[in-house]
C-alpha cells in the first residue's frame, strides 16, 4: 500500500455557480446539484436550466472518470459515467491522474476514515463543509494499479446488492403500509 495526498493523483476543483448565468436566451444544460449525488454512488435528478455558454469553462462538464464529493457534510461521493453535465458549486470536481482506477478511488473517498478526515479538517460549523484545500489534503492508502480494478469490480458489485435490497425494502414498507391502510378503510 502507498501512503498519498489526494492533490498527488488528481486534479481538484470546484463546479460553477450557476445561478449567476442563468439566460433566458442561453442553451439548455443539465446541472449536477447537491440533491443529485446520492448515497452509495448514485447520481441522479438533474436540474435543466438555460444558461449562457460564454461563462463556462471546460473544467465544468463531466467527463467520463470525474468524482464528484459533495463538500458540505455527509460529503457523499460518486462516479461519473456521462459526458456534459454541468457541475454545480459546493461540489468538488476530481479528476485522477494515470494509474489511478476512478471507481476505486470513489469508493475509498467514501470511508470512514476519509470522512474522519473531512471532520477533523472541516470548519466547527453546525454544517460541516470542506474545502477544497482540505479536500486535497486528505491522506490515501492505494494499492496498486490492479488491486484498484479487482476492489472497484468487488465493491460495485456490493453496492449494487445494496442498492437492489434497499429496493426490497422499501417495497415491503409499502406493503405493509398499504395493508394497513386497508384494514383502516375497512373499520370506517
Amino acid at each position: 500500500m502507498n501512503k498519498t495526498k489526494l492533490t498527488f493523483i488528481a486534479d481538484v476543483s470546484t463546479g460553477l455557480s450557476y445561478r449567476r448565468y442563468l439566460d433566458d436566451d442561453g442553451e439548455d444544460f443539465d446541472v449536477i446539484l447537491q440533491r443529485s449525488i446520492k448515497k452509495d454512488g448514485i447520481l441522479e435528478d438533474f436540474e435543466s436550466v438555460r444558461l449562457n455558454p460564454k461563462h463556462l469553462r471546460p473544467h465544468h462538464f463531466t467527463r467520463p472518470g470525474d468524482i464528484l464529493m459533495k463538500m458540505p457534510y455527509p460529503y457523499d461521493v460518486v462516479c461519473v459515467r456521462r459526458e456534459g453535465l454541468v457541475v454545480s458549486d459546493r461540489i468538488a470536481i476530481i479528476r485522477l491522474k494515470e494509474n489511478h482506477h476512478p471507481q476505486f478511488i470513489a469508493h475509498l473517498l467514501t470511508n470512514a476514515h476519509i470522512k474522519k478526515q473531512l471532520y477533523e479538517l472541516s470548519s466547527t460549523e453546525r454544517m460541516p463543509h470542506a474545502s477544497l484545500k482540505q479536500i486535497k489534503e486528505l491522506e490515501l492508502s492505494l494499492p496498486d494499479y490492479e488491486s484498484q480494478v479487482k476492489y472497484a469490480e468487488l465493491l460495485d458489485t456490493i453496492n449494487e446488492k445494496i442498492i437492489e435490497d434497499s429496493k426490497v425494502v422499501e417495497y415491503d414498507r409499502r406493503l405493509k403500509e398499504g395493508i394497513l391502510n386497508k384494514l383502516w378503510e375497512e373499520n370506517i
